[in-house]
């Protein structure tokens, strides 16, 4: 149905316009036709050429003043889609999300970025429970926990463009302590997050944070990043290493081994290998 109105706003243009101009050359024809067929109206050249200015002059001027209220709609569109244009090439988007730690899956990290196009100004957040009510310290433990980072509780002045702020949010270990293991996964909040761009347009956005989600989630090798591994088995390393670089000189101790060790030890193979051949002969001989 919007469909058909759209397309009828759209015809009435052309139709107004064809019947704008149409109109007079069907008045003119009914002038010349009757002047032919009834002897009683008597109209001069000069009778006959006014009428035509006058009409004329009339049709210009009608469609003078379509054509200006077509370009002044046109110029209000372009206008509007030039500030919608505008206004989207500052647009922020602030977004928080929950991902596991580099160091285990059991400890999570919050994440909130900027990914929107323009700084993000006055960013707030707000916590409400899954039936729309007001989450609080007192009936969601969740709270709590973002609580204990104060940007959750004071909100950001400002968020730059493609910024990044992440912290270290919870540990399984501690909730599970805290709400016990029955309710451990039964722990769900909703995050309002509200912000301005920089002209002070408001927009807001939400995430959903379900536990219950997480149940089952696991990983093979401990860390779930392997950036974060070879950190670890370079530091092993390290350890390994530090004592020898601990004495003033900075020097280690090497034993060289060079042409003559080589020469030695291939005779050394050689008397092995005549002593173990002279070992068999003797044992074939007396069985």
């Amino acid at each position: 149905m919007n469909s058909d109105i759209k397309n009828e706003r759209t015809l009435l243009p052309f139709v107004v316009l064809t019947g704008v101009v149409v109109a007079p050359l069907i008045f003119i024809a009914g002038l010349i036709f009757g002047t032919e067929l009834n002897t009683a109206i008597v109209l001069t050249a000069d009778s006959l050429s006014s009428w035509v200015g006058a009409i004329a002059t009339v049709s210009i001027a009608v469609l003078t003043f379509i054509l200006a209220k077509e370009t002044w709609h046109l110029r209000i569109t372009q206008i509007a889609q030039l500030n919608e244009i505008r206004k989207e090439s500052m647009r922020p988007n602030v977004v928080v999300s929950l991902q596991p730690s580099m160091v285990s899956i059991t400890f999570w990290d919050v994440i909130i970025q900027n990914l929107g196009k323009g700084i993000a100004k006055n960013v707030k957040f707000s916590f409400k429970n899954t039936d729309g009510t007001i989450a609080t310290v007192d009936n969601n433990h969740l709270v709590k926990v973002f609580s204990k980072l104060s940007l959750f509780e004071n909100g950001c002045s400002s968020l730059g463009l493609g910024q990044t702020i992440k912290s270290f949010l919870l540990g399984f270990g501690d909730l599970e302590r805290d709400v016990g293991k029955d309710n451990l996964f039964l722990q769900r909040i909703r995050l309002e997050i509200s912000f301005e761009d920089a002209e002070g347009t408001p927009y807001k956005n939400s995430l959903d944070i379900d536990f219950s989600d997480l149940k089952g989630i696991s990983t093979l090798g401990g860390a779930t990043d392997p950036i974060y591994s070879l950190f670890k088995e370079v530091e092993k390393l390290r350890k390994v290493f530090e004592p020898v670089f601990k004495s003033g000189n900075k020097r280690l101790k090497v034993d060289a081994y060079d042409t003559n060790d080589r020469v030695t030890e291939r005779e050394q193979r050689l008397e092995r290998e005549k002593e173990y051949l002279a070992q068999m002969e003797k044992e074939e001989k007396y069985s």
